[in-house]
């Protein structure tokens, strides 16, 4: 009885492994780019339904909410005040027509309100925000810090958040001052715009 040892693989058995590996790679590689897309489309409805909440909190409330973004580090949480809040581009539009430029203007207090936001949410890995435009700041920022606000007599900031992931699409919220909603669009309004 002749007893035969086997050294290797046959070039067959490599090639059906190689084969089934290339497979296996191909089907994965669509559904990280679809997680990266759900990621994004599911982050820009948790805003808009953020953003939603606080302006009927501040209604409720009684007070002033913002929506606070650091787009350095990609974070964003919910702040409030119990004081009067004026939006920057209308404090310089009364010292103009005033001509009171040595009155200044003090800083409402805003704290941080973890009821809606327990701690600062960062946005997944691969998404970014683009830019956030406000109607104190219409050109928007891209870096810094950004404020959304929502005031107690049922008004909200007029702005446009632009959430983008390293694929290049992009998702807008846009916050209707009037109604407080926050609608999500699979794309950018900005450039749909002009």
């Amino acid at each position: 009885m002749i007893y035969r040892k086997n050294h290797g693989f046959t070039l067959i058995e490599v090639v059906v492994v190689m084969g089934l590996l290339a497979l296996f790679a191909a089907m994965a590689t669509p559904r990280i780019r679809n997680q990266m897309d759900l990621n994004l489309k599911k982050r820009a409805r948790m805003i808009s339904a953020a953003a939603q909440h606080m302006y009927y909190q501040a209604a409720f409330k009684n007070a002033t909410y913002r929506l606070h973004f650091n787009l350095d580090e990609q974070t964003y949480w919910v702040e409030k005040t119990s004081s009067g809040v004026e939006l920057q581009a209308a404090v310089e539009k009364n010292r103009s027509a005033f001509h009171a430029r040595s009155e200044e203007v003090s800083e409402p207090k805003f704290t941080s309100d973890t009821s809606l936001i327990p701690k600062p949410i960062k946005l997944e890995k691969g998404l970014k925000f683009k830019d956030i435009q406000t109607e104190s700041n219409p050109l928007g920022t891209s870096s810094g810090h950004a404020y959304i606000h929502f005031f107690s007599f049922g008004y909200a900031e007029k702005a446009t958040i632009r959430i983008t992931s390293e694929r290049g699409q992009i998702y807008s919220v846009v916050i209707s001052p009037l109604t407080g909603n926050a609608k999500v669009y699979p794309y950018d309004v900005s450039e749909k715009n002009s």
